[in-house]
């Protein structure tokens, strides 16, 4: 079965997964759509696709059997509604949008009608993750502490806090979506905010710094902290302790498990842009939702997380998630 693809939103994650889908049989790219010309067409100059500004125009023109939508998270509007209405099976990139009411819409079509579905939260697809659920498994966490630690992105739209989220919804949730695949759903999350230090930096409003806690169904306790303000490089990835273990986890690059006995160390060795894009493409093939690791209702639970922590972030008070 030949899967045709359509982009909407041209930008550097869709040049990602635009280069892993060539390494992809019967994945061809027949329509790409980007509100500036320019950008449609190099994308478009790269797969042989048509170009389009309006993606209403190219969901009615084209008969498309899976889209990826790859936009600033400001500009996701009614898009994943619309594409859930018509059945197209899709993959957004994360965020999957900044209002939770309206993701929540298309995550009810999706499941309503079994729509095959991906979320860009690639990192659960790597080898390393598979041995470290395999571990916690067996164990009893006590603790984790998560952490995006690092300089501030160059993209306009990242520093203004109604157009990216913030740190914590745009970047961190990689961590926070990490957290809820290895130990599952949150119950309460307090935040707490550093505000002050970016102050040359112009049209900026997000926070240079956060810590959230978070206390899980389970009882487990962690903490995730986020900074965008560092020009020494930075730290990412996130720190799981145990009785009988320390493990070290250092996003998308290598796994260190450390017991009183023995230490385990192990790389990443997995090409992530390439699994998740054959996983999907896969899962539309076969009509198999169950083959993508992140599904878009699931990636909405990750939504709502990361938001439920800029409301405390706001308010200064503890947040329920929705059971």
């Amino acid at each position: 079965m030949t899967v045709k693809v359509g982009f909407i939103g041209t930008g550097g994650i869709a040049q990602m997964h635009i280069s892993a889908l060539e390494k992809i049989k019967d994945a061809p790219i027949v329509a790409v759509c980007d509100t500036v010309k320019d950008k449609a067409v190099a994308a478009a100059d790269k797969c042989g696709a048509k170009v389009y500004t309006d993606y209403s125009k190219m969901l009615a023109d084209e008969k498309l059997d899976a889209c990826y939508v790859c936009l600033p998270p400001c500009a996701h509007g009614t898009i994943e509604v619309e594409l859930a209405g018509l059945g197209i099976p899709t993959l957004v990139e994360k965020p999957v949008h900044l209002d939770l009411k309206t993701a929540r819409k298309a995550a009810r079509i999706i499941e309503k009608k079994r729509i095959v579905s991906a979320a860009g939260y690639q990192d659960r697809y790597q080898k390393i993750i598979d041995r470290l659920r395999k571990f916690i498994a067996k164990r009893q966490v006590a603790l984790f502490i998560g952490h995006w630690m690092g300089g501030m992105p160059g993209v306009y739209w990242w520093r203004r806090k109604n157009m990216s989220g913030g740190q914590i919804v745009e970047q961190t949730t990689h961590i926070f979506d990490m957290a809820r695949y290895l130990f599952g759903e949150v119950k309460t999350v307090f935040a707490g905010g550093r505000w002050g230090v970016m102050k040359d930096v112009p049209k900026y409003n997000v926070e240079d710094a956060s810590a959230v806690t978070l206390q899980f169904r389970s009882g487990l306790l962690g903490v995730i902290v986020s900074a965008c303000c560092l020009d020494t490089g930075g730290r990412i990835g996130m720190d799981i302790y145990c009785r009988d273990a320390r493990i070290e986890y250092t996003e998308r690059k290598s796994l260190k498990i450390s017991m009183s006995d023995r230490s385990e160390c192990y790389n990443r060795t997995t090409d992530l842009a390439y699994a998740e894009n054959k996983a999907f493409i896969d899962a539309v093939k076969l009509r198999k939702p169950e083959l993508v690791r992140s599904s878009y209702p699931d990636a909405v639970k990750s939504l709502e997380l990361c938001l439920a922590a800029n409301e405390s972030l706001k308010t200064r008070k503890p947040v329920s998630i929705r059971i």
